[in-house]
């Protein structure tokens, strides 16, 4: 019987449009899920045989330049809301009770003179209209409060002032921080550093995150090699390639004072070659106690803690002789 089924099968035409009209919709999922079983047909491109399991309606053909157009103006967005942040002023307002201050309705409205009350909402474009106002008798302001944010990284550095006195070899300045100064120029970095040559006072010297490049690198290689105070430099997050690192190392065979060194976090790596020229340059130096400085290479990382561990036994054991000597002396 089944052979004869078969032989009627393969005499008769299959309507299998008729087959498939005739099935529920449960039905119809079913074989579909059994047709996914089967092995596809390699000459079928994949995008055309899986299934298409999204709901959502399609929303057209990708348009490139809506895309680019949007991240542009998403980006210039950010920038504008960033260049509206205003900074603001701090300040103390003394008042005698019932005096009425009605000379600007500008101030009055930003500022209420309660007696003794701070007020931490006048943005500095009110500032110069309130410094030229003619402050009422009765009414006191106290001066020693004001704390100016004009730098949004807080660094209140007078970068002019600082680098006169540098220039004059004040005794007062012991320290020069300019880290994290927004848009300085190459050319005042520069400055700086040669300032530094002749200056008998400055013991620590910061140029962290100022957008130092190679060029202020191999200036601060040439200052090492006259500058007999400073002890601590620090240059680290800037642009300074393995090239100015290793003209600052090879300059430090010159320099007798400097103690501590930190390079961290530059914009590109070192390189394998630089650490290893590194580690080599410091086998010469033995002033250099403290690297900040995380070495890719474990060999280079192990020579320069071997080395710094020498130059803090030597150091422990040059104060161990200069205490004995001051005793027998005494």
């Amino acid at each position: 019987n089944t052979l004869s089924g078969r032989m009627d099968l393969r005499t008769h035409d299959i309507d299998e449009d008729e087959i498939l009209g005739n099935l529920s919709p449960e039905e119809l999922r079913e074989l579909q899920c059994e047709m996914e079983v089967m092995a596809p047909d390699p000459r079928v491109p994949v995008g055309m045989i899986q299934k298409d399991q999204t709901e959502k309606p399609p929303t057209g053909n990708f348009d490139h330049r809506s895309l680019v157009d949007y991240l542009y103006w998403q980006k210039a967005s950010r920038r504008m809301l960033e260049d509206e942040r205003v900074p603001v002023t701090l300040f103390k307002i003394f008042s005698v009770p019932g005096a009425v201050y009605k000379e600007d309705k500008l101030l009055l409205d930003h500022c209420w003179p309660l007696t003794g009350s701070y007020i931490n909402v006048l943005p500095f474009i009110l500032w110069d209209k309130v410094s030229k106002l003619q402050i009422p008798k009765k009414l006191a302001v106290d001066t020693s409060f004001i704390k100016l944010s004009a730098r949004p990284s807080g660094n209140q550095t007078n970068l002019d002032e600082s680098l006169q006195k540098v220039w004059k070899n004040d005794p007062d300045v012991k320290e020069l921080n300019l880290n994290n100064v927004e848009n300085i120029p190459k050319e005042m970095l520069v400055d700086f550093v040669n300032a530094m040559k002749k200056n008998k006072h400055v013991k620590t010297f910061s140029l962290a995150n100022v957008g130092a490049d190679d060029n202020v690198a191999f200036a601060v290689a040439n200052m090492l090699r006259e500058n007999r105070s400073i002890t601590t430099l620090n240059i680290d997050s800037n642009f300074i390639s393995g090239k100015g690192i290793v003209a600052i190392m090879r300059c430090l065979q010159y320099n007798e004072t400097l103690t501590e060194l930190r390079f961290h976090n530059q914009r590109n790596m070192l390189g394998h070659q630089a650490e290893m020229e590194i580690a080599r340059l410091l086998k010469a130096n033995p002033k250099l106690l403290k690297m900040g400085y995380h070495f890719e290479l474990p060999g280079p990382r192990m020579v320069v803690t071997n080395l710094l561990s020498r130059n803090l036994d030597r150091q422990r054991q040059k104060r161990q002789e200069e205490q004995k000597q001051q005793f027998s002396c005494s």
